[in-house]
């Protein structure tokens, strides 16, 4: 009985006049922003969390993702090893970045905080400081239907 049910239930979708159409919200998003200038997208989005170089021009991240407000608590080692630190002519030299920390949340260290809801926007922009392409991480995606072709 269960089988035959499937099997109906099969059919009935298979013979449905509408077909799903599943739109990432990356494509929306592009859509909407393509050939946008750099100001524009930060009038209307607020500060960014961080900017990256890469070849075509820069990566601008507008992280809007839900963290959990309590540290994690990393474990200490077991073991009783003391790592010989000496403090002398030789200190550590920090290299400089390639991103911008601004103040979209600013003091959080990502390490420390478990994220429970991953929720960002990477603008892509080329040289002339125009957006290229967007990636949205944890957008829903549209979905419609549209009758199918006869």
């Amino acid at each position: 009985m269960k089988n035959l049910i499937l099997i109906g239930f099969l059919i009935l979708t298979a013979c449905s006049p509408y077909k799903k159409i599943v739109i990432p919200m990356s494509m929306i998003q592009t859509e909407n922003w393509m050939d946008k200038p750099e100001a524009l997208v930060i009038s209307k989005l607020g500060p960014y969390k961080s900017k990256t170089l890469n070849e075509k021009g820069y990566v601008l991240l507008f992280d809007y993702s839900s963290y959990n407000h309590t540290p994690q608590k990393i474990q200490a080692p077991t073991n009783n090893y003391q790592p010989n630190m000496s403090v002398g002519n030789n200190r550590q030299i920090i290299q400089p970045t390639t991103y911008v920390t601004t103040s979209a949340k600013p003091g959080l260290d990502v390490n420390k905080y478990e994220i429970i809801k991953e929720k960002a926007m990477r603008f892509y922009f080329d040289k002339n400081k125009n957006v290229i392409y967007v990636d949205a991480v944890g957008y829903p995606d549209s979905v419609r239907y549209e009758l199918r072709n006869k």
